[in-house]
């Protein structure tokens, strides 16, 4: 083959090229009828059309590749979770959600299929597998809530159900190293690629397509626009999923420095951290300002290397100097008002929202109290005044997701929500402790410091419901539970 006419890595990795070439005429024959038909789309019916078409010729040989291989398949659910926001907001009204529930789906039948081959019947191989299916069973009995909509139901469990499936395909697939790394390195990659296009909103302004689809909305310009400026959200739904997603990821980057790897590899992981920080205070995500400090003690206390918890006092140490005095502005910060709201996030009791908040709860107290079972899914905020209009919580702002679920779920769904974060971080803390391979005691430390962050930010936020967050975070619990494994492996070899 001459220079120049190899096939892409893209392709190669695949396994699609040598097809291809052996096909082309069907090939050829194929890629012409699908312009033709996506020019036709676009003519007749506009871009909604030509991106459903797209998606069509698109997503149907992904998912049916996807079956066959099934890590494949998760790089693109990954993938595309991250820009699904981004292409709602130029599709408008078209439900693209169905696409992702289409493609786990196929990912589960994917799975399915191997277990079957290799005759593994086994449903929980760890208690986290167990809290899931248990938390999964909880979710579908709440069917038979007799306060529950039947259509509320329907919309949620939608979700839950597919963030379960993810945390067993990815389970299922990850039985080797090599993938667990590609994992990481995509999560780490899409959300460097999101903090630099969150920078550009803020250092160029919202380009006039979105600052239309921000305004178009009182309600969203008013969770967008803040202490006299917009908040930066990248091509996510909103500010704080965003936030959320770029502290945890840049607390996870900044504890593999600890991890023995090389020295140009720690200079990109701390570049890459330092980005997702600069991004995570332009959001306005007082939740986000809240996780890392949280985390990086968890971290300290969970390594217990006296270097760690020496750098973590000293800059938690700093950080309280600058949020307690004075200071008007620090480095990027110059002539900003974001250091002030980074202040307000760490005195709640100066924070009107936050005030608002607590007495909220209070006043649903006495519901949680006296409803075991909740009122159903589906039945708080906007969602519920659609869906379930006659519940007694309709409307009823959904902006904890403890708060969320002890209302919807009743305080036995609760109990068992927490149970599933407890037997996670214990799972975690026990398998870092197990762990004799450097690299991956710092993954398991990372990856438990993350989740430990995450339920800190459930008290505030529902950080780990919404896309893509929930996807890394489900990864991430399977990674939790599949490390172990590769330890006893690295050290037999």
């Amino acid at each position: 083959m001459q220079a120049g006419s190899q096939p892409s890595s893209f392709l190669a990795a695949l396994g699609l090229y040598e097809r291809l070439k052996k096909h082309a005429a069907v090939s050829y024959t194929l890629l012409f009828l699908s312009a033709m038909v996506l020019s036709f789309a676009i003519a007749k019916f506009g871009i909604i059309a030509a991106v459903l078409s797209l998606g069509l010729l698109i997503g149907i040989p992904v998912a049916a590749y996807s079956v066959a291989n099934i890590r494949f398949g998760i790089f693109i659910l990954i993938i595309v979770g991250f820009f699904l926001a981004r292409v709602n907001r130029l599709a408008g009204d078209v439900p693209l959600g169905i696409i992702v529930d289409f493609l786990i789906v196929m990912l589960f039948v994917g799975m399915l299929y191997r277990k079957v081959q290799r005759q593994d019947y086994a449903l929980v191989k760890s208690p986290v597998s167990g809290v899931i299916w248990l938390w999964l069973c909880y979710n579908l009995l709440e069917l038979f809530n007799p306060m529950a909509s039947v259509e509320a139901w329907i919309y949620v469990i939608r979700q839950v159900a597919g963030h379960m499936m993810l945390y067993f395909i990815v389970l299922e697939a990850m039985d080797d190293l090599s993938f667990f790394r590609k994992l990481i390195r995509l999560w780490i990659v899409l959300s460097v690629i999101g903090a630099l296009y969150g920078l550009f909103q803020e250092f160029n302004g919202l380009p006039a397509s979105e600052k239309e689809w921000v305004t178009k909305d009182p309600e969203r310009f008013k969770l967008f626009y803040n202490w006299g400026r917009f908040r930066i959200f990248s091509f996510f739904n909103d500010p704080t999923v965003y936030g959320i997603l770029m502290a945890f990821t840049a607390l996870f980057c900044i504890t593999l420095l600890e991890a023995p790897i090389r020295f140009i590899q720690k200079v990109v992981l701390l570049m890459c951290a330092g980005i997702m920080l600069l991004a995570t205070v332009y959001t306005g995500t007082r939740t986000a300002y809240a996780m890392l400090p949280g985390g990086f003690i968890f971290f300290a206390l969970l390594t217990l290397n006296w270097r760690t918890i020496a750098l973590t006092a000293f800059a938690l140490g700093i950080g309280a100097a600058i949020i307690f005095s004075d200071i008007k502005s620090v480095g990027p910060l110059i002539s900003t008002n974001s250091l002030t709201r980074i202040r307000s996030a760490f005195k709640p009791s100066e924070d009107p929202s936050m005030q608002v908040r607590i007495e909220n709860q209070k006043k649903i107290k006495p519901f949680i109290h006296s409803h075991p079972l909740g009122a159903g899914l589906g039945s708080l905020g906007k969602q519920g005044s659609i869906l379930n209009p006659n519940s007694p919580v309709a409307g009823f702002p959904a902006d904890s997701a403890y708060v969320k679920i002890a209302v919807e779920m009743g305080y036995l769904g609760l109990a068992i929500y927490c149970a599933f974060f407890a037997v996670v971080l214990i799972v975690g803390i026990r398998g870092y402790y197990r762990i004799r391979s450097p690299e991956l005691k710092a993954y398991m430390a990372g990856l438990v410091a993350v989740v430990f962050s995450i339920a800190v930010a459930n008290y505030p936020q529902i950080a780990a419901m919404q896309l893509p967050n929930a996807f890394i975070f489900y990864a991430i619990i399977a990674s939790i539970v599949r490390l172990p494994d590769f330890d006893k492996e690295i050290t037999s070899a």
